[in-house]
């Protein structure tokens, strides 16, 4: 099936030129709309608290990490979180200077002649929905690092919320796939899902080191 995204192809529009002329990232601008990402999550999070309502069991749990100095490793692993999103926001920047197919396809090739011809994904048949479902899977890997290394942690602490916050980014993310195989655009929730899912888990973490903290009752 085609893809839905499809834009005129000018070779110009990606010549060293062109990509030369681009802005820089904002990086202060990147850092604050991630942590307005973190405030989102985290506010999710508190609220999974409340329908838990097992506040003495993971309050103790808090108390013993405290003991040990170890809310640190949870500071940390909202740290990894919110740079993995940095870095995966720095491609967006160049976007405005290219033309193609940018979503699914997310590198340029050219043949090795005097022709310089252009090479980008098939977009179209049963060749195309192979490329953005491996496209879909490259994008989890973008992304799933930091809420890979929270499971463990962040589960030791609120297993039930771990539990539901895996469910939920697994379901996404096959739905996610499953919408890309038909074009952009059809893995918008399995998008929203996942993502939820990544800044939920990082909202736990930083909650416990607030609370570790005494920053937060």
């Amino acid at each position: 099936m085609a893809s839905t995204e499809k834009t005129p192809l000018n070779a110009s529009s990606t010549s060293e030129d062109a990509s030369s002329s681009a802005a820089g990232p904002n990086y202060l601008k990147l850092s604050a709309i991630v942590t307005l990402m973190l405030a989102i999550g985290t506010g999710l999070a508190f609220a999974t608290l409340y329908i838990d309502g097992n506040k003495l069991t993971y309050e103790s749990k808090i108390l013993g990490l405290k003991a040990q100095d170890l809310q640190w490793l949870y500071l940390a692993l909202v740290v990894l979180g919110r740079m993995i999103s940095i870095v995966n926001f720095i491609p967006t920047v160049y976007k405005s200077h290219l033309k193609g197919n940018i979503r699914s396809n997310p590198f340029f090739f050219q043949t090795d002649d005097t022709k310089k011809t252009m090479v980008l994904f098939q977009e179209d048949g049963t060749n195309g929905m192979y490329n953005r479902s491996n496209r879909s899977v490259q994008h989890m890997v973008e992304n799933f690092g930091a809420f890979l290394a929270s499971i463990g942690p962040v589960g030791y602490i609120f297993p039930k919320q771990t539990f539901g916050v895996v469910t939920v980014f697994s379901l996404g993310r096959i739905l996610h796939q499953k919408g890309y195989t038909k074009g952009y655009g059809s893995h918008a929730l399995g998008f929203v899902l996942a993502t939820l899912s990544i800044l939920i888990m990082e909202g736990l973490a930083l909650i416990t080191f607030l609370k570790a903290e005494e920053i937060i009752a």
